[in-house]
């Protein structure tokens, strides 16, 4: 028994230091790479694991995204921890906002904690050889054109719609509508930003999904959510790129 306990703590050290190593020294030029590869910007203390980034993205400091994709043009601000998040195109995300993954067997389960349920010893031990619980809702998604506020909770899987905006402070334990202003412990709709039609028609115009000759050419059209509607009516022929 001591032999195992003894393997098992200088296998979880000898990880702990090669995970710090390559942190430390190695992902500061893999950060620069991604950099010029994406023309991206990642702060200092920003990590990426097994995510994509769609271009031209902002991680802040100490920002972490695991097994995510980040769309093009988006932004994270400093201390962001996403894991299993998909988040869409320029979406604004404020500082210390963060995604709850998982979730403990509430009913009929005499005990709570991991090692009842995870043979993977997440906490160090467990009691069981096969998984017996499913501790995870699914992935995350946030739309395209959405803004969170600073210091955001958002709960496993959870879906926020395009446009919607999320107020500082938020905890976000259920769906969001495209295009609401929510606030609030839990997040309650406020109201929406436009009327019915007008957010039926941004859904079907989805300018995030035009390249950026497009936006360029209709920047001025932005300054008003029904100018640019009219120019999807004139041009709708016009290419995406």
């Amino acid at each position: 028994m001591k032999d195992i306990l003894c393997n098992d703590l200088l296998k979880r050290k000898l990880e702990e230091l090669l995970g710090g190593f390559y942190r430390k020294y190695v992902y500061y030029f893999v950060r620069i790479s991604l950099e010029k590869k994406t023309g991206s910007i990642l702060k200092s203390g920003s990590y990426v694991k097994d995510s994509v980034l769609e271009g031209k993205n902002y991680l802040g400091k100490n920002t972490v995204l695991k097994n995510c994709r980040l769309g093009f043009g988006s932004y994270v601000n400093n201390n962001g921890d996403f894991t299993d998040t998909e988040i869409g195109r320029y979406t604004s995300i404020g500082a210390n906002v963060s995604c709850v993954i998982g979730t403990h067997p509430l009913n009929t389960r005499a005990a709570m904690h991991p090692a009842f349920t995870n043979p993977e010893k997440l906490f160090g031990y467990s009691y069981v050889k096969e998984k017996n619980f499913r501790d995870t809702e699914g992935h995350i998604e946030i739309g395209s054109d959405v803004w969170i506020g600073n210091n955001v909770l958002i709960m496993d899987g959870v879906k926020i719609g395009d446009g919607a905006v999320v107020g500082a402070g938020a905890l976000v334990t259920k769906d969001i509508e495209p295009y609401s202003i929510n606030a609030g412990i839990p997040a309650r709709k406020i109201r929406y930003r436009f009327d019915g039609e007008t957010i039926k028609e941004l859904l079907r115009l989805r300018w995030w999904d035009r390249g950026e000759v497009w936006i360029k050419k209709h920047i001025d059209e932005f300054t008003d959510a029904k100018e640019l509607l009219k120019t999807l009516d004139k041009g709708s022929g016009e290419p995406a790129e």
